[in-house]
């Protein structure tokens, strides 16, 4: 016998678990890399930069596939979405700017833990905003 496989059309976009999933997934790196952060000694070591390297990346990753994928595909589908989606623009530029001061805060051999705590902490506030503000404006349009 040859195996034969099925395969069935999808959605234009993720669902809502996929979407709501990865968001999920960002808010429990970034609290693990936090709590390291702050379980550590006066210095930050070279595999909490790599964790907190690893997650800024995939955030990159992330934000960069709904620049090329999900946004121009739902502005085209919901043209009355585009103010959002130009928000959500925005909000990718400002998350992006932190990662980069959170990259230079972790890239000195000299670390100060509190600097990059206070970081970290910018980060994940901003990020949460704009995850919640992004779950709200385009979870509906994917379900």
């Amino acid at each position: 016998m040859i195996p034969v496989i099925a395969l069935k059309p999808v959605s234009a976009g993720p669902p809502n678990t996929t979407l709501k999933g990865i968001h999920d997934a960002f808010r429990r790196e970034l609290s693990l890399v936090r709590q390291e952060i702050a379980d550590s000694g006066p210095t930050i070591g070279a595999q909490l930069r790599v964790n907190c390297l690893t997650v800024c990346q995939g955030l990159h990753l992330h934000h960069a596939g709904e620049e090329a994928g999900i946004f121009p595909q739902l502005v085209r589908r919901f043209p009355e979405v585009e103010p959002a989606i130009d928000r959500l623009r925005v909000e990718h530029e400002k998350v992006a700017a932190l990662v980069d001061e959170l990259r230079a805060a972790i890239a000195s051999d000299r670390t100060d833990r509190p600097a990059v705590l206070a970081e970290v902490d910018r980060l994940i506030d901003e990020l949460e905003r704009h995850l919640t503000y992004e779950e709200e404006q385009l979870m509906p349009l994917l379900g």
